[in-house]
């Protein structure tokens, strides 16, 4: 008689309940190039693409989904109907939460997640989840490699082409400028 097999049961189990607590309070949800390759691809970018700003929060540009103006949380999610708008294409960010992963291990990201210890996990939930903590991070460094590198060549050319527009103002026009940047300063 062959003895059974115990599964022992994962010590990660998360199941969403949709209480909207982190997607109601997110300030700029990250975005990765991957993301915006993926909405390109099934034709969701332009209904995003009004939501993707920049931010400055972790001390270097970041792509990020921005709040509406004078709100907090995701501006895809619907907190009256407690629904994420892209649910079923959401940016890896939210495909991998809470779980997350610096490289080298998992780690719970929100350890005060609803859904946490909710319901049951199998192994392949698991797995499913653990596959997205690591495109996350995978996505996260290639974007945080690119983005400042992309942010400091569009700011270098924008400071390009300022400097040749004041080279070609006419003394006229540079007082004319002086003059309404000193009425913005009173």
């Amino acid at each position: 008689m062959a003895e059974e097999k115990k599964q022992t049961p994962p010590k990660f189990v998360y199941n969403c309940v949709r209480c909207g607590q982190y997607c109601s309070k997110v300030t700029g949800v990250n975005v990765h190039f991957n993301d915006i390759n993926r909405w390109r691809k099934n034709g969701m970018l332009p209904s995003i693409s009004q939501n993707i700003g920049m931010s400055m929060a972790g001390g270097f540009p970041q792509l990020v989904l921005e709040p509406k103006e004078n709100e907090t949380g995701c501006p895809l999610y619907d907190k009256e109907n407690k629904n994420c708008q892209i649910y079923n294409d959401m940016p890896l960010n939210c495909q991998a939460y809470p779980l997350g992963y610096n490289g080298e291990k998992y780690f719970v990201m929100d350890k005060a997640c609803k859904g946490l210890g909710e319901g049951e996990m199998t192994a392949e939930q698991l797995k499913v989840q653990r596959n997205a903590a690591k495109e996350d991070y995978e996505a996260r460094v290639e974007s945080n490699t690119l983005v400042p590198l992309l942010y400091s060549i569009i700011m270098g050319n924008l400071v390009d082409q300022s400097r040749k527009a004041m080279e070609n103002m006419t003394d006229e026009q540079k007082d004319q400028l002086q003059d309404m940047l000193k009425e913005e300063e009173d």
